[in-house]
């Protein structure tokens, strides 16, 4: 070991003497060190050569960097989702940059308003009693639905989950994270407007096979019914005509009106039966034509006729 330690020392004064005379380490080469690892607990040489070179068998080692902590607070301003925090007076105290995104507000211009000024009267009554649930330590459910007003006047859902926001053990506030839900809210609208038109087509179908089945009856039935089996199959005409007619937009006086086209009856002529203006016929004529996509009345009445509104003449 004695031996070990004295041919190091020689390296050393090798080192110090080239670093005199180049005042620089060749290229590619670490600078001068001693042979003894301080990293080791024992002390033992790792390498008698105080200049090794940087190849890819040895490369040069770097000194790890320490773990950098994250940056939470460029975390919450870059969220998607309205993050804010509240007094105990209920006032805004915090909001980060999607306050202006989902509300249209920026943030400094909601600092110090209360909570309830960003929403609508019935959302604010909500708010408001989960908020005072919230700082009593009453709250059943973190989360619950609001209507917020947007700074161009529409209508802003939101979901929010709030708690308690501690310092010191104590409760000086609530914070909670809102998340715009508008997008949802249309497609749960447009899943119960297809539910609301499926029931009304079942309804609408039921209706027309019990129609159908009163005309075969009356077409197959005894032949001494007479002008009550008559009226029973104009009856069951005129139902399907109504049902028809929804289909199109049309009311019953508009299947009248066209009753009467397909007669070749004038405005005037129409206007006296069914005791209203000649104006107001000449409007529902253009309505009734436009519904059906005709041009002329002929080709409104021959739609008419097709779609089953009305029974062909003679």
């Amino acid at each position: 070991m004695a031996a070990m330690r004295r041919r190091c020392a020689r390296w050393r004064c090798r080192c110090a003497e080239d670093a005199a005379t180049r005042g620089r380490t060749a290229p590619g080469r670490r600078p001068a060190r001693s042979c003894f690892s301080r990293e080791h607990p024992l002390g033992w040489p790792l390498a008698c050569n105080p200049f090794q070179e940087a190849s890819p068998m040895n490369p040069v080692r770097q000194p790890a960097r320490a773990p950098q902590a994250p940056d939470f607070e460029a975390l919450i301003e870059a969220a998607g989702d309205l993050i804010y925090t509240l007094d105990l007076e209920g006032r805004f105290t915090y909001l980060n940059q999607a306050a202006e995104r989902v509300l249209g507000f920026r943030a400094r211009a909601l600092m110090g308003l209360p909570f309830t000024e960003v929403l609508t009267e019935n959302s604010a009554q909500i708010a408001s009693r989960h908020y005072r649930q919230g700082v009593l330590g009453q709250d059943r459910t973190p989360f619950f639905e609001v209507e917020a007003r947007h700074r161009d006047g529409r209508i802003v859902h939101l979901e929010v989950r709030a708690g308690p926001l501690m310092r010191g053990g104590q409760v000086v506030g609530r914070q909670g994270i809102a998340r715009d839900i508008n997008e949802i809210k249309a497609l749960q609208s447009l899943v119960t407007e297809k539910s609301q038109r499926v029931t009304l087509l079942e309804e609408r179908t039921r209706i027309a096979m019990a129609m159908y089945a009163r005309i075969a009856e009356l077409v197959h039935g005894a032949p001494e019914a007479g002008e009550a089996g008559d009226d029973k199959l104009r009856e069951a005409q005129c139902m399907l005509s109504r049902l028809a007619a929804e289909k199109h937009g049309l009311s019953a006086s508009d299947l009248k009106i066209l009753g009467l086209l397909a007669q070749g009856r004038s405005n005037a002529e129409i206007a006296g039966i069914v005791h209203r203006s000649p104006h107001t016929v000449k409007d529902s004529v253009k309505k009734i034509m436009s519904r059906l996509g005709a041009r002329r009345r002929a080709e409104a009445v021959a739609c008419a006729i097709k779609a089953g509104l009305i029974a062909p003449g003679p």
